[in-house]
């Protein structure tokens, strides 16, 4: 079994495991507004790795609901919004989210001038919205309250 593969339209699917849904590399692009200079190479690596994250992140709850009877993600009772759980639309954005802010990350440039430090500034920015939506994603998974709190 193929871990990628490229219909003849070349968008990419990308296999996960059993209990979670496969990735489409092209919605993803979209749904986080990545662009070109995201290379298709780049953007598999970033959603594999995405992908083994929240996996990992959500292997205990997982084990939970395979331990109620669940064999998939998408067979777990849940709302939809057309003909999608939600879980999966959570599930899809904490992937999707993880994976750009890791290639963000990939993207600060050493640069020392006034533009660079502007440059990694909002890239800093865009970064921590991007992990905040994967976390938030997560814990609506898994029926956590979103409010972290830190105290300083």
């Amino acid at each position: 079994m193929s871990l990628v593969s490229v219909n003849p339209t070349g968008e990419m699917t990308i296999a996960n495991s059993d209990f979670w849904p496969d990735m489409d590399a092209a919605e993803m692009r979209l749904s986080v507004r990545l662009d070109g200079q995201v290379t298709d190479d780049r953007l598999l690596h970033a959603c594999r790795e995405g992908m083994a994250r929240v996996n990992s992140e959500l292997a205990e709850w997982r084990e939970l609901q395979q331990a109620a009877g669940y064999d998939t993600l998408d067979g777990m009772p849940a709302a939809r919004i057309g003909d999608e759980s939600v879980l999966i639309l959570r599930y899809k954005r904490a992937v999707w989210f993880t994976a750009k802010a890791l290639l963000l990350e990939g993207y600060r440039d050493i640069d020392t001038s006034r533009d660079g430090e502007k440059h990694a500034e909002a890239l800093s920015i865009q970064i921590d919205s991007a992990w905040r939506d994967s976390q938030w994603a997560l814990r609506d998974i898994m029926g956590l309250p979103r409010g972290m709190a830190e105290i300083v």
